[in-house]
């Protein structure tokens, strides 16, 4: 059997194409690097390589051997992922979301259904979300979409309308809706670490217009001391966050309202059965 080592060393050299190069980028000397290269044709029993004038190219028979050699690595790698996730998930739950709001507000229901698991929670794209529960670093995440994927299960969980909160005085304060047209040129509040939200704002509005802030705690302060617009929502209102001194008006526009769902793998499904009836019924006790 052929030592990872060498398929790693041929993998790079087929990469950066000379022995100088791939020693540079792999930290080690080039006559170590020639000896394994000699030492991996003697493994194949067939040469590989081409040598001319002291340089080392691959020849035909190499090439391919190389592209052999990087299919078996990723095949390794592979299997030491789903070995590690398997592990992992034996313990702990590994929850991913697109947004905050929906991942904080599945905590209870997760503690509540899997008692004897630790849960772990990030906050990341819906693309990185599903690549996660097929690569099983995810075992649920909240999408923001219907992943209309044969390999997934998913409940609808919750709905979530987009906000805008401004001082009494506003202009728009008066007004039963608005649109993101309507805010251009306004100076809006933002919390960064509020998920998918984020892409669909700097989508749609100028990135001079967004006052974004790194941490909670420097947005609430601005919240308190400023009347600056920011931005709220549907859900959060419902919680009571109601900002002081302002005036929430939805926006209605299509990308300010969310569907999200809670998905895991179709083959997983009754492994979290459990959570999905239970987020089931709190969706039929709400008449959604």
């Amino acid at each position: 059997m052929i030592e990872n080592y060498l398929l790693e060393q041929f993998a790079a050299f087929a990469q950066y194409g000379t022995l100088l190069k791939t020693s540079e980028m792999l930290h080690i000397s080039q006559p170590s690097l020639s000896r394994s290269m000699k030492k991996l044709e003697d493994e194949f029993g067939v040469p590989l390589f081409h040598r001319e004038n002291k340089k080392l190219l691959l020849n035909e028979t190499g090439k391919v051997a190389a592209e052999y050699a990087r299919r078996a690595l990723d095949a390794n790698q592979e299997m030491i992922d789903h070995v590690t996730a398997f592990h992992r998930s034996l313990r702990t739950i590994y929850v991913g979301s697109c947004a905050p709001l929906p991942v904080n507000d599945l905590m209870s229901t997760l503690q509540e259904r899997l008692p004897d698991k630790t849960i772990s929670t990030e906050i990341a794209s819906d693309e990185r979300l599903i690549a996660g529960l097929k690569n099983r670093s995810f075992q649920l995440v909240v999408l923001h979409h219907d992943p209309d994927d044969h390999a997934l299960f998913c409940q609808r969980f919750m709905e979530e309308q987009l906000y805008i909160s401004v001082a009494e005085d506003h202009p728009l304060a008066k007004n039963k809706s608005a649109s993101f047209e309507d805010l251009k040129g306004l100076r809006i509040l933002m919390d960064r670490n509020i998920g998918f939200w984020m892409e669909v704002c700097r989508d749609v509005l100028p990135a001079e217009n967004l006052l974004v802030q790194d941490s909670f705690d420097a947005f609430s302060e601005l919240v308190q001391a400023s009347r600056l617009p920011l931005f709220n929502s549907s859900q959060f209102l419902q919680r009571g966050y109601a900002p002081p001194e302002r005036v929430s008006i939805p926006l209605n526009d299509p990308k300010a309202h969310a569907t999200y769902y809670l998905t895991c793998l179709a083959s997983e499904q009754k492994a979290y059965r459990s959570v999905f009836n239970a987020v089931r019924g709190n969706l039929l006790r709400q008449g959604k």
